[in-house]
């Protein structure tokens, strides 16, 4: 099939978006005259900005009118090909209402009668699951992973200055500590009080200055770190410093690609430091790395794999032993394994 004129639906979340860059790359390789349109959330854009797969950037805001203008767009556009990598019924019902030649995207019985080219699902959305789509396309896929694909112009020095202007000196060493994540996936976090007390071993071993990050929603579980490591610290007055829900995305990521370390729970900044090839200590849970692990070499996952109900894909357990039981010194170990090679 030759496609003129292609359009992707992107997902709504950080991770999502970063691990669709392989699957851009390989549209724009095998479609190199072709025009590549993405519909993103507004908070997305900045990422694929000046992006080299990416002609066109389209915002999917909220409201029904802003819907209705989206749809018109894309409706008008006259796309020969429309990929929706989102299964939800919001997502499809453009797709089926898109009068693009070919529709492919993922199973979600009924909304997905419109698809010319479907597939299910597995474990969690990711690459993998990205992977099985260009398959099908009969595309040829040489990069197969996101790593260094996020748009050199998002690490600029717009950053620096940002975090320097916040009182913070480049010239330490530091470690980002990414603990939460979006409020539906809340089962997926680790307690403060561990990411405080390895917060102390690492300042104690590696005189790392703790960095937090996250969204606006994490405020609370941040400030609740920076209050245990004050009460526990034995009087060293380990400097944190807190960006949580202080800076943009474009920002964070020039912070994340000059640390030492990244240590986090499974998220979309996770991937965004992986993306970049920053060390990574992945803490898993409920979530199954095989789908959604940090993909660059210089990362380790850390887990409770001898339980039988993980990975639960996030089915609302509300005891998350998987979290709970999982020891500090675990996730120290693999923290010291990346710092000393």
């Amino acid at each position: 099939m030759i496609s003129k004129k292609i359009c992707v639906i992107h997902l709504n979340q950080v991770g999502d978006l970063v691990f669709s860059l392989p699957f851009l790359k390989a549209l724009r390789e095998n479609y190199p005259d072709s025009e590549i349109h993405s519909i993103v959330k507004p908070y997305l854009r900045e990422l694929i900005t000046n992006s080299p797969y990416v002609d066109q950037i389209i915002i999917r805001n909220s409201g029904l009118k802003e819907k209705l203008r989206l749809l018109r767009k894309v409706r008008q556009n006259g796309y020969d090909l429309l990929i929706s990598l989102s299964d939800s019924e919001e997502c499809l019902f453009l797709t089926a209402l898109s009068k693009a030649r070919m529709k492919v995207g993922f199973s979600h019985f009924p909304w997905d009668f419109c698809l010319d080219i479907r597939e299910r699902v597995e474990g969690h959305h990711g690459w993998y699951n990205n992977l099985k789509l260009l398959t099908r396309l009969g595309l040829n896929v040489e990069k197969r992973d996101y790593v260094g694909l996020l748009d050199p112009l998002v690490l600029g020095e717009d950053g620096r200055e940002l975090v320097e202007s916040l009182g913070f000196n480049f010239q330490r060493k530091y470690v980002i500590i990414s603990p939460g994540t979006s409020m539906r996936r809340r089962v997926k976090e680790w307690e403060g009080e561990k990411f405080a007390e390895l917060i102390i071993l690492l300042k104690e071993s590696y005189d790392l200055t703790p960095v937090l990050v996250g969204g606006k929603d994490n405020r609370n579980l941040s400030n609740t770190i920076v209050n245990i490591v004050k009460e526990k610290d034995n009087g060293e007055s380990i400097d944190i410093f807190d960006l949580t829900g202080k800076v943009e995305l474009r920002d964070l990521c020039f912070f994340i690609k000059h640390a030492s370390l990244f240590v986090g729970i499974d998220s979309g900044i996770m991937h965004l430091a992986s993306s970049m090839d920053v060390p990574v200590v992945g803490i898993f849970g409920p979530s199954d790395p095989f789908y959604v692990g940090p993909q660059n070499g210089r990362s380790l996952v850390v887990r409770e794999e001898e339980m039988s109900c993980v990975p639960c894909y996030l089915k609302g357990c509300r005891d998350r032993p998987c979290m709970k039981e999982l020891d500090v010194i675990k996730v120290l170990h693999a923290c010291e394994q990346l710092l000393n090679q």
